[in-house]
């Protein structure tokens, strides 16, 4: 890639702006930083068991202090390796979030969110009018004759007469 970055950089945008183009540019780019990755690791592995076998005067029996060199000086490329595996997964989320922020997405989901806003206001509109209609019925002039216009019905009007003891 010869380009400067400003030109790869249009050119990235104008393939996420379209969606024909949005897929081959996220695989292209996922894919070489993935191809990197694999590559950091396979330079890694190679150089750990050629100073794994390098002894030097001096180390640990059993190779312990070669196998502990080694790994340091590799935990570069270790490192490269994760920073370009974690890049591929940041390209996937680039992509999702650009597709999120697309204006028929957006304004679709402010319809569904005002539909539902809708639906709930209804909900809770027929809830308070069945408690208010609820509370009138309660409150309305007693069904017999002995009993006043208005009065309150008890906790026990509700369950019906009640023997106590045996």
């Amino acid at each position: 890639m010869s380009k400067d970055i400003a030109t790869r950089v249009t050119t990235g945008v104008q393939a996420l702006a379209l969606p024909g183009q949005r897929e081959g540019w996220q695989a292209q780019h996922r894919g070489s930083m993935l191809n990197d990755a694999q590559t950091y690791d396979a330079l890694a592995d190679a150089i750990q068991a050629d100073l794994k076998a390098r002894r030097l005067d001096g180390d640990l029996p059993w190779g312990i202090s070669a196998a502990a060199r080694a790994r340091k000086r590799v935990k570069p490329l270790r490192d490269a390796a994760k920073a370009m595996r974690q890049a591929a997964k940041a390209i996937n989320s680039t992509v999702a979030a650009y597709e999120e922020t697309q204006p028929e997405v957006v304004m679709r989901r402010r319809e569904d969110k005002a539909l539902r806003k809708a639906q709930r206001k209804q909900q809770l509109g027929a809830a308070a009018h069945n408690s208010a209609q609820a509370t009138l019925q309660r409150l309305a002039p007693g069904d017999s004759d002995d009993a006043p216009a208005g009065a309150p019905k008890l906790l026990g009007d509700y369950f019906g007469k009640q023997q106590r003891g045996a």
